[in-house]
């Protein structure tokens, strides 16, 4: 049977014969469907370095991306449409990318922890509950004027409910990357409005369920409750069956440490089977992809295995082609008189001062200060994917004409774009400055009691056991106990599962990563009674250093010691292996609340475990002078307690510089003759201890000798480190007098040194002028107040 007036449209064959045979790649469908896939990521990922210095979420670029698309930009194009988009073609590339939405709901629904839900308490659902009723029952009104002035075909209860959920919804994985990008994960902000928007985006799409089962096309009025009461059946038996098999497969997955493909394959078919059912019970096949993913246990390493194998071919790839297709639904020139621009108007204020005034109402009456619920309000009020996905939904249902559906577009795009740039104004979180009085080695060493707080910051394996032997060596001092902060680096990507794991990381304040090197951290800390915790910094690496600062400060560390890694080439060159890490530690060496330690790993020191049992180990202190250096020291005098380090203290002066002090001393203004003398006088007072026969000396076993070196110490210190076999190898950075510890005269290698390099003068020397040296380089910044 033929439907009237319906379109008749050649079938394509699936792939062309070749140019060189007379075929055009632009009449077949799968030449078209990619030539389609790469404008729309063309497009889409220009715009998002465009919006990128803005701080829009990708998602404002991919959906102005698909407007840009469809009529209201290249659309008017005919050539452009005929060749890129025509309208036989629409099929295939609808049908693709509402696969890519399904595995896409499917990916939301695994984000969603009901336990995390629960667990937030009261505040979370009266919030939530206050900022979906208000602009819902807002959205009637606003639903009757649009329904007797645009949308008159429509029927009435599901337009209202169509008009509703893009009102009153909010976007959870778009608020999710924004909190992630702010910051305010652990905030009183954060720990609030994202289990209500998560409880938001639950019942949006159970009033979603609700309107497309009213919008059936059964004349008979008791088929939609037989769709909601078949709908409800069917998530029960997800709720009691589906999800007792999905924590048996989880369950396997996390004892063999990883998921069987046959594991993954049940799962995906699962999705597809899920969207299959609640089409045909007559809801949209997302909404049971949506509630499948719910029901996978949170728990465990299966669900992140999951969402590796699925997320970046669903989000890179699957899902622009379906702001492609809803763009080229989007008609913006529709909205072409004073009374559409009114409409648009009246959508955007009852969308947000609905929702934003429930909302700020709800938590102010709730306690929360004024400040931080206008912020609340703005969030809950972010508008994306989800509320594009409802739209579309609407408009292959007939519900929405071209008008009403580009006005809510264009309402969902205004919204959004405000959301950042307003929580950016509203909300900057105060953070408690604990006090701390060591914050540098030098200082604690003085006090008899006290308690070193060290932070290590670790990426990847590399380097690992080296950093390990510093604890250890640290762990034998009998002056003061030792704790010990382990903070994982992790970039934050655009991916949604970025975002997310920052979210559970940020609730439980504590890193719960499968990952070997953090299982032999958590051993390590067992068997040797180190008080020691996991924590965990995911951010971009531009402002990666606000979260380590942040947390040296909130732990109240002592020192803060950042791993560089570096490869040597075959011509002896050595080079850094990230540069965005270099960035990183030269921004850490600049804001850090406490000394800083880079650790550069060459193979030596983390060669073989340090333990009482083991060797010797051999460590180099190599003394200038300055606070730096004396910062350095006060670390090698810890970890000379250590019963397998010997240390090897040398410090070097210039003759030239001897000669010429009182001279050089004269030049200088008052201040920096105070700077000099008092760095003199604390330079004797901490080598002391090495001069005293019965002092630090014969309780620990360490050597100490001064050097004398003419013009450059470079060949000094190289002339040292070949007679000595060395692990590790202790230096200062700088000073903080604004005065060179070295002689102004050096000539040679150590003036293309720059004293603002992250390693220092010395550092640098050791590492880029000393190719064949093996020994592990660890140099050191004492806290400056005045910084």
């Amino acid at each position: 049977m033929t439907v009237p007036n319906a379109p008749c449209y050649q079938l394509r064959e699936v792939v062309s014969n070749g140019v060189l045979q007379g075929d055009y790649p632009t009449h077949f469908a799968l030449p078209l469907l990619i030539i389609q896939i790469v404008v729309v990521l063309l497009l889409t990922r220009s715009l998002a370095a465009l919006l990128k210095p803005l701080r829009q979420p990708r998602v404002l670029a991919e959906v102005i991306g698909g407007v840009l698309l469809g009529p209201t930009a290249f659309g008017r194009s005919r050539a452009f449409v005929q060749t890129i988009f025509p309208k036989d073609s629409l099929t295939v590339l609808d049908t693709v990318s509402s696969m890519g939405l399904l595995f896409y709901m499917f990916l939301v629904g695994l984000e969603l922890d009901l336990k995390a839900i629960r667990r937030s308490g009261k505040t979370a659902f009266i919030v939530a509950f206050a900022g979906i009723t208000a602009p819902f029952v807002a959205g009637i009104g606003v639903s009757t004027v649009l329904h007797r002035t645009l949308s008159t075909g429509a029927s009435f209860a599901p337009f209202v409910t169509f008009m509703g959920v893009p009102l009153s919804i909010t976007a959870f994985p778009v608020l999710a990357r924004i909190l992630a990008e702010r910051k305010l994960f652990k905030t009183e902000l954060g720990r609030v409005v994202l289990p209500s928007a998560a409880i938001n985006d639950v019942s949006a799409w159970i009033l979603l369920a609700t309107g497309v089962a009213l919008n059936g096309k059964g004349k008979d009025p008791v088929i939609p409750a037989y769709v909601l009461l078949c709908c409800i059946g069917y998530v029960l038996f997800l709720l009691f069956i589906v999800r007792r098999g999905l924590e048996w497969i989880a369950r396997r997955a996390s004892e063999e440490e990883g998921a069987s493909e046959l594991s993954i394959c049940i799962t995906i078919l699962g999705v597809l089977i899920a969207g299959f059912t609640t089409d045909t019970i007559g809801i949209h096949p997302l909404f049971g992809a949506f509630v499948y993913g719910i029901m996978v246990p949170k728990e465990g390493r299966f669900v992140h295995i999951l969402v590796e194998k699925i997320e970046d071919f669903v989000t890179v790839l699957m899902l622009p082609l379906f702001f492609a297709s809803s763009g080229l639904k989007t008609n913006l020139a529709t909205i072409n008189s004073l009374r559409s621009v009114g409409f648009l108007i009246l959508l955007v204020a009852t969308a947000f001062f609905c929702k934003v005034t429930a909302t700020i109402v709800a938590a102010v009456s709730l306690g929360i200060d004024l400040r931080t619920s206008f912020a609340f309000g703005f969030l809950m009020n972010t508008k994306g994917l989800v509320e594009l996905i409802v739209l579309n939904i609407g408009k292959d249902l007939g519900v929405f004409d071209d008008q009403t559906f580009a006005l809510l577009v264009l309402m969902c795009l205004i919204l959004l774009f405000f959301t950042t740039p307003a929580v950016m104004a509203l909300y900057k979180p105060a953070r408690d400055q604990t006090p701390c009085q060591n914050k540098s080695m030098e200082s604690s060493s003085k006090k008899k009691r006290g308690e070193l707080r060290i932070l290590t910051c670790i990426q990847g394996t590399r380097g690992f056991l080296g950093m390990l032997n510093l604890v250890e060596a640290c762990r034998s001092s009998r002056k003061s106990a030792l704790k010990l902060y382990v903070v994982h680096l992790t970039q934050l990507s655009s991916r949604m599962s970025s975002a997310m794991t920052m979210s559970r990381a940020a609730q439980s304040d504590v890193c719960h990563e499968e990952d070997q090197s953090l299982i032999a951290l958590q051993v390590y800390g067992r068997l040797t009674k180190t008080p020691l915790k996991l924590l965990r910094a995911i951010s971009q690496l531009e402002d990666m250093h606000v979260d380590v600062c942040n947390l040296a400060m909130e732990k109240r560390a002592t020192l803060l010691i950042m791993p560089l890694n570096m490869f040597q080439r075959e011509d002896g060159t050595v080079e850094y292996a990230n540069q965005l890490l270099v960035k990183l530690t030269q921004r850490v060496l600049q804001y850090a609340p406490c000394s800083v330690g880079i650790y550069v790993d060459k193979g030596l020191w983390g060669s073989m475990e340090l333990s009482e049992a083991s060797g010797d180990h051999k460590v180099a202190m190599i003394f200038f002078g300055g606070p730096d250096d004396r910062e350095a020291l006060a670390f090698a005098f810890r970890i000379a307690e250590h019963p397998s380090v010997k240390l090897f203290v040398t410090r070097f002066i210039c003759e030239e510089h001897v000669e010429d002090d009182i001279g050089h001393v004269i030049e200088l203004d008052n201040h920096q003759k105070t700077c000099v003398l008092s760095d003199k006088k604390l330079d004797e007072e901490s080598l002391a201890p090495l001069r005293e026969p019965k002092g630090l000396v014969k309780v620990c076993d360490i050597s100490y000798k001064e050097v004398p070196y003419d013009g450059n110490p470079v060949s000094a210190i190289g002339n040292m480190m070949k007679l000595n076999d060395f692990s590790l190898v202790l230096v200062g950075r700088a000073g903080h007098t604004g005065v060179s510890v070295l002689p102004s005269n050096v000539k040679g290698p150590m003036e293309k040194f720059s004293e603002h390099s992250e390693l220092g003068l010395v550092g640098e020397a050791l590492l880029k002028n000393m190719g064949d040296l093996k020994a592990s380089i660890l140099i050191i910044q004492q806290y400056n107040s005045c910084k």
